[in-house]
């Protein structure tokens, strides 16, 4: 469980670090894109008021509780797709960073992520042939320090993944790629994000 806390941890601060960076253009593309729809909102509710004023009181009363419903629904839709531009920026700096830093956060990840030291390691094509020479012995040698086997094979298979890792033990696959990490946590973490953003 400590280990899905620091990898929670590790994904809310590369989260909050990418919104700090992206909060302020997306703060003015949202502010823009909903003064756009409150502008065509506006010229919408006009049109409907003057048609619904010939008709009844109960048309007009219906025509503004439509047009505040859509400009509801266009406000909400405008603030998920910012929250998921987000989502898909982290993917995209996590992707990115570089091989020592990159190594860093995937041994403490296997660390946490490894249950019994005889697992076999799956990574992504790209990454595989980027791991210094070493690193499947630093990782044994540290879970044998920790009371774990230190069995850890490098596989031959790579994985379609942007990053991360998947673990095989036994038959059984454990995916610790980013894509399906951030994926676990983002239901929790998006209200935060969204609590930044808005």
């Amino acid at each position: 469980m400590a280990g899905v806390e620091k990898i929670k941890e590790k994904i809310l601060q590369d989260s909050e670090y990418t919104v700090n960076c992206i909060l302020e253009e997306a703060k003015k593309q949202a502010e823009a894109i909903l003064n756009k729809a409150q502008l065509q909102a506006n010229a919408k509710a006009e049109t409907i008021a003057k048609k619904a004023m010939d008709d009844s009181f109960e048309k007009v009363r219906i025509a503004n509780s439509m047009v505040e419903l859509e400009m509801r629904k266009s406000k909400l839709l405008t603030k998920q797709n910012i929250i998921d531009e987000v989502f898909v920026e982290v993917l995209n700096r996590l992707s990115a960073l570089d091989g020592a830093e990159y190594e860093k956060l995937i041994f403490g990840m296997l660390l946490n992520a490894i249950e019994t030291g005889n697992e076999e390691l799956v990574l992504s094509s790209n990454r595989k042939t980027k791991m210094s020479e070493g690193f499947i012995d630093n990782l044994n040698q540290s879970l044998i320090s920790a009371g774990k086997n230190g069995n850890i094979k490098l596989s031959d298979q790579t994985a379609n993944i942007s990053g991360g890792f998947i673990l095989i033990n036994q038959g059984v696959e454990v995916n610790n790629s980013f894509e399906a990490l951030i994926r676990l946590y983002r239901d929790e973490i998006e209200p935060k994000v969204a609590q930044i953003l808005f």
